[in-house]
């Protein structure tokens, strides 16, 4: 959401815990130019955590560098988990001491493998001869350029999609995702284990998973810019970064070192808007888009580890230790990417070690059996079960939606999808390549299955993403990318046959330099314009308020005393007084299971000169003034009849100190003879 422009952000920030507002230096509307800092930022917090790890866990080269932001994900939000047990602030002390314990957890197992002879036992192909230094050079940094130009244009795409760096996407879950992450920010308490109290104040434990929450409060406190721009920063360098490295390292497990492959790869992971870009605006589901984001380069080092391709790149106890750690690392980013992660990597294990013997089938059918069990009858999503979206299409629709990598009718990518179509027919013919064609059409048959039918099978299958077919549509480019990568080797290396060039590497490489150029001019840029309308689809719009209510909720702090709360109907935009004014909102979120004093402000503050007992549950709260927004965000949702006490314009007991647009904040007089109680 769009904050307040020019002085009042400002104005806002300094007296927000001493935290700048982030605006452009001459006053006016906030670019893209101006955040390049905050930019920067989110990226060391994506990369620089988990480098070290990586470093110590032996993995180089392009999966190596792919796997460095999950690290990261695992480290940061392992760190505000331990801060809050230790009772630490969070922040980069936490992660930096936590980045040296894990390291050396990693190089000592590393160790201890090599002095029981361990390191050198490996399961499926050989490990890959060592390569010319100056190839090896070549290859990775091919497949960096890619990842480079594609992640360029996703930046590009996602920033014009969003706006300005401080608007934000005036959706359902945007309002607990900002709310959360300015919860971390002024508790300086991260935890996963106990961020879900948010909206359970009575509770003294309630996990969710924070990662993406944590990372946007170090960009937040280390630049001091407000958070709804620290988390566009997030999620716009998770899209840019994480996920084309993530699908370079995936072709690369899957060919072995092909220059034009990884260079493909890294570059068409621009042109397929729903992965992972549609999660960053629909819901909005950024922690989910940040899972997504990191997914294909983990599920890179399992295939990696199962020696499912042409050689093996990560060492197997160095590579173990990291998958573990990566494990935490989607864990706390959204605990259904493990779910994906488990579900795509099954039928690729099993069909690519298929004839590695009968003992090795058995074991990995009866490994694939355990999994669909707890995807279709484990208690642990008995309460996702009771989510049901009706299904939106037919099945054959979503099957050619599938086909056409536009799931959810975002707009097709015609020559991405034709790629892929033709990386599909060239991997049918390599069988020790079909693991990757198995990936692409489990993840299709999930979307197509929950997207397309109410059957009971679809309710069981899709109790992991809440039934959701959205999460399931970005799943599309995890195998899409790198078939579309190897659909374009292929046509490559046949026009590179045709061109009489000296030296078949150097025809290839002209060719493919020159077709890639001709698909991003063919695709209008990688259809960089189709990402800025899915982005923009959701960040565009003012649901829940207006430029003029926003800029009162930045003025929060120019009428409300610091360390005092506002109250106030969370459906009509209060609940983001803390995101985006640094005032305490009383309900963070427009849901919740509320305590006692809550429930009797959310019934009957607007009655409390008469009401006994509403003056003692805003004095414990410490709420001075309430703010009463427009009252336009989901008119017509039953929930928001839970808040009919907090109506309270002109009535007795409450005095207007400011008004702009639909929106007004009143000061609470009717109190004024109790004793207040004092804030920690």
């Amino acid at each position: 959401m769009r904050a307040r422009r020019g002085s009042g952000v400002r104005s806002a920030g300094r007296r927000r815990s001493g935290r700048r507002g982030g605006c452009a230096p001459s006053g006016g509307p906030l670019t893209w130019w101006d955040a390049l800092p905050t930019l920067g930022v989110a990226v060391l917090a994506l990369l620089a955590p988990g480098s070290l790890v990586v470093l110590a866990g032996g993995v180089r080269g392009l999966l190596g560098t792919a796997l460095v932001p999950v690290v990261s994900v695992a480290v940061v939000a392992s760190a505000a988990i331990s801060a809050s047990l230790v009772r630490m602030p969070f922040g980069w002390s936490a992660v930096l001491g936590t980045v040296a314990l894990t390291a050396s957890v990693v190089a000592g197992g590393r160790a201890v493998a090599r002095r029981l002879d361990l390191s050198g036992r490996t399961a499926g192909r050989p490990v890959a001869p060592t390569r010319p230094a100056l190839s090896q050079r070549r290859w990775v940094a091919s497949g960096l350029v890619g990842a480079l130009v594609g992640g360029g244009t996703l930046a590009v795409g996602v920033a014009r999609g969003m706006g300005a760096p401080d608007r934000w996407p005036q959706t359902f879950d945007a309002v607990f995702h900002l709310s959360a992450a300015d919860h971390v920010v002024r508790t300086r308490d991260g935890s996963a284990l106990t961020l879900g109290t948010l909206v359970a104040p009575e509770r003294s434990h309630g996990f969710y998973p924070a990662a993406w929450h944590d990372l946007v409060s170090l960009v937040a406190t280390t630049t001091g810019v407000p958070v709804p721009v620290a988390a566009n920063a997030v999620a716009l360098v998770a899209v840019a970064v994480a996920w084309p490295l993530g699908c370079v390292a995936l072709a690369r497990v899957a060919v072995g070192p092909d220059r034009v492959v990884s260079a493909a790869a890294g570059v068409l992971a621009a042109g397929v808007a729903a992965s992972p870009v549609l999660l960053t605006a629909y819901g909005t589901l950024w922690p989910n888009a940040l899972a997504t984001a990191l997914l294909p380069a983990v599920l890179a080092l399992v295939a990696d580890l199962a020696g499912l391709g042409p050689s093996r790149s990560a060492p197997v106890v160095g590579g173990t230790l990291l998958l573990a750690v990566a494990g935490v690392g989607l864990t706390l980013a959204h605990p259904n990417a493990v779910v994906s992660l488990l579900v795509l990597a099954a039928p690729a294990i099993v069909i690519g070690t298929w004839g590695r013997g009968r003992r090795w089938r058995a074991t990995t059918v009866a490994a694939s059996a355990v999994i669909a069990w707890g995807l279709l009858l484990s208690p642990a999503f008995d309460a996702q079960r009771g989510t049901s979206w009706p299904a939106r299409q037919r099945m054959g629709q979503a099957v050619g939606e599938w086909l056409t990598l536009s799931p959810q009718r975002v707009p097709i990518p015609l020559v991405l999808a034709a790629l892929c179509l033709v990386g599909c027919a060239v991997v049918w013919r390599r069988p020790s390549r079909r693991w990757l064609l198995a990936v692409h059409g489990t993840a299709g048959l999930l979307f197509v299955l929950v997207s397309g039918s109410d059957s009971r099978l679809s309710r069981l299958v899709s109790a992991a993403w809440w039934d959701d077919p959205f999460r399931l549509a970005a799943l599309v480019g995890v195998a899409g990318v790198p078939l579309a990568a190897l659909g374009f080797a292929a046509g490559a290396e046949r026009l590179a046959a045709l061109v009489r060039v000296p030296g078949r590497a150097a025809a290839t490489g002209l060719v493919a330099s020159t077709l890639l150029a001709v698909v991003a001019l063919a695709s209008g840029g990688l259809y960089v314009a189709d990402t800025v309308r899915v982005v923009h689809g959701w960040y565009g719009p003012d649901a829940m308020v207006g430029a003029a209510e926003r800029g009162l909720l930045v003025r929060l702090p120019e009428m409300v005393p610091e360390g005092e709360r506002v109250v106030g109907n969370p459906w009509d935009g209060a609940a983001l007084s803390g995101a985006l004014g640094g005032r305490e909102p009383v309900f963070p979120h427009v849901v919740g299971a509320w305590d006692g004093d809550r429930t009797t402000l959310a019934t009957s503050l607007a009655d409390v000169a008469t009401t006994p007992g509403v003056c003692e549950a805003l004095n414990r709260l410490r709420v001075t003034h309430v703010f009463v927004g427009p009252g336009t965000f989901w008119p017509d949702d039953p929930r928001r009849g839970d808040y009919p006490g907090l109506a309270v314009a002109g009535r007795e007991g409450f005095v207007e100190v400011a008004t702009a647009g639909r929106a007004s904040v009143w000061r609470v007089t009717a109190c004024a003879g109790t004793t207040p109680v004092v804030a920690p």
